[in-house]
């Protein structure tokens, strides 16, 4: 049986069943980013764009069972993704483009849906486990930085 999902610092989590009756709190896609980024018009911020919900997805999916890191990476993309949307909107990025990002970018569809199986989130983690070092180095695309370079 899958708990539905429950609402914790404005994050989606649902909880899966494991081995003993334990249950784990799993956050996010095992699979890459599916979401479809709009053209902006820009080339560049369209790959910056895809770059970043990809880092994000593997982020919030690998934190998703230490509860103060995954706090502290929601914030963070929270903050970063706010910043790309007031930039794209005052460099005149298409409207569509800019509502396609912000579904995109929300927390809750960057999440795996509840009945995805504990053990292919595990090893879409186990496949990158480099993860925390590469978050905590900030060795990721982070748009506050990058987009102003390549949107005109």
């Amino acid at each position: 049986m899958i708990a539905a999902p429950f609402q914790t610092h404005g994050t989606r989590r649902a909880c899966w069943p494991v081995a003993g009756g334990l249950a784990a709190v799993v956050l996010t896609v095992a699979q890459p980013v599916a979401a479809q980024v709009i053209p902006t018009g820009t080339p560049a911020a369209d790959i910056l764009l895809s770059r970043a919900l990809a880092d994000q997805q593997l982020f919030l999916t690998c934190s998703a069972l230490e509860a103060d890191t995954h706090a502290r990476i929601v914030e963070s993309w929270q903050k970063d993704a706010t910043a790309a949307i007031a930039l794209m909107t005052a460099r005149k990025v298409p409207a569509e483009a800019i509502t396609a990002f912000t579904g995109a970018a929300a927390v809750d569809a960057l999440l795996l849906p509840p009945d995805t199986p504990f053990d292919e989130v595990r090893q879409f983690c186990d496949n990158r486990p480099d993860w925390l070092s590469r978050w905590t180095a900030s060795d990721y695309t982070r748009l506050s930085q990058s987009l102003p370079q390549v949107l005109p």
